[in-house]
């Protein structure tokens, strides 16, 4: 074939593709859209996605599913995501540690975290809290500080396993607060929560979802949640930056998120759903009695906190020499 009529055809092949590419962006969606949950069923995580799926769906007028793969802190759900078509048909409700802890600390992660997605929209954010047993001898922040300086490498603290969020928020608390803590990892949260209960170990960072009806049955005791802002759920306990430690601030948040290269107008049809969707009075109410905040977000205030999250808990992981597993 002469080399003008090649160009000419693969000019057309280039333009039908482009059109092929544009038009299921216009027409979306025309099927069901599938969230995958990289967690359980239950909790606050799946239940937020699961109400905002029902919502969503009618908003966009097709079904939207939730799919639970769980495993690898979250790590094998997401790679799912990561691997699937830029179409909007497979998305997913990315959440701190797959989005920004556990890959970091993964000697062969499936995926990038600052590259492999689209975020769309933020759905909610909640704290960790900072929460021993009611045995422990301090009254409050200031009180365990000088707990810990006064039996160095004694009072110890629980985490979700090495190299996880509560792990690193143990390392930073060590070194803004000047005190050396025995880090104690278990194989997850409950794990955890339930040593403290237990008496094996003095503290956690827990997420304040679980910690609040711990703390409002006395059974736990907390001492700072590390939102910039009071935590709606436990009013009565301050913030870390009210107790001196402004550099432990850090949301829990899950949002909804796509492959990377995800079409813009796909990207605006979500986060307009999205938006609808965490402005619902029944998911508003529902997540507040979970002990978390429905936020909703743009695309790009969803990108700048996934990016900061990312280079803060870059930092924890290298200046505290945690390998990876």
């Amino acid at each position: 074939m002469p080399l003008t009529r090649l160009l000419a055809a693969a000019a057309l092949c280039g333009a039908a593709a482009f059109a092929s590419a544009q038009e299921p962006a216009a027409a979306y969606p025309s099927r069901a859209v599938t969230i995958v949950v990289p967690f359980s069923p239950g909790g606050a995580t799946d239940l937020s996605a699961r109400q905002i799926a029902a919502l969503m769906s009618r908003d966009l007028g097709q079904p939207v599913v939730v799919e639970n793969r769980a495993g690898a802190g979250g790590m094998i759900g997401m790679a799912a995501v990561a691997r699937a078509a830029p179409d909007g048909y497979t998305l997913g409700w990315g959440g701190n540690s797959p989005m920004s802890v556990t890959p970091h600390v993964t000697k062969s992660p499936p995926y990038d975290p600052r590259k492999a997605f689209t975020p769309i929209s933020l759905a909610a954010i909640s704290s960790w809290t900072l929460a021993s047993p009611p045995k422990l001898a301090a009254a409050d922040f200031a009180g365990l500080v000088k707990l810990a300086k006064a039996q160095p490498g004694k009072v110890s603290i629980a985490s979700s396993g090495n190299g996880s969020a509560p792990h690193l928020l143990a390392e930073m608390l060590k070194q803004s607060a000047g005190i050396d803590l025995l880090h104690v990892p278990f194989k997850g949260e409950i794990d955890g929560v339930n040593a403290m209960l237990g008496g094996q170990v003095d503290l956690m960072f827990t997420s304040t979802p679980a910690a609040t009806p711990l703390i409002q049955a006395g059974r736990l005791k907390g001492f700072a949640v590390t939102t910039p802002r009071r935590d709606p759920a436990l009013p009565e306990i301050p913030t870390v930056a009210e107790v001196g430690q402004p550099d432990l601030s850090f949301e829990i948040f899950f949002g909804l998120v796509g492959p990377a290269g995800l079409p813009p107008a796909v990207v605006d049809k979500l986060a307009a759903a999205m938006k609808k969707a965490v402005a619902d009075p029944g998911y508003r109410d529902s997540m507040k009695k979970a002990g978390v905040v429905a936020t909703s977000s743009t695309p790009q205030e969803f990108q700048a906190l996934l990016a900061r999250h990312n280079e803060r808990w870059l930092d924890v992981i290298q200046r505290n020499r945690i390998t990876p597993e």
